[in-house]
């Protein structure tokens, strides 16, 4: 299953944020409730105003931030939701982009 997959789904009402972190569970100790604690990082407000997507796969993988951040601007030509949205990139890519990033970094 692809994260993208319950973005604004009915059965779970996901924002960019909570799609990485319901898919990637483990990398956040198995605790369903961070699902809901990642509720308030979309629409540009993550830290920075990161994309919530990006934010959640940097939390997923901390020790491949570097590697992460330059791969997922390379992928969409920004980090900022402000500025994936000013160019056009929709959601849904930014969330592909980040599980992509944490499948190929998980197992590395």
């Amino acid at each position: 299953m692809k994260a993208s997959e319950t973005f604004r789904h009915p059965e779970y009402r996901h924002n960019c944020a909570q799609c990485i972190v319901y898919k990637w569970n483990k990398l956040f100790a198995n605790n369903p409730e961070f699902v809901e604690a990642s509720k308030g990082y979309s629409a540009g407000r993550a830290p920075e105003g990161l994309c919530g997507a990006l934010f959640a796969a940097i939390n997923a993988l901390p020790t491949h931030k570097d590697e992460i951040i330059s791969e997922f601007e390379a992928k969409n030509g920004a980090l900022t939701c402000r500025e994936l949205k000013e160019s056009g990139v929709p959601c849904p890519t930014c969330v592909d982009v980040a599980d992509e990033l944490i499948e190929k970094y998980a197992s590395a």
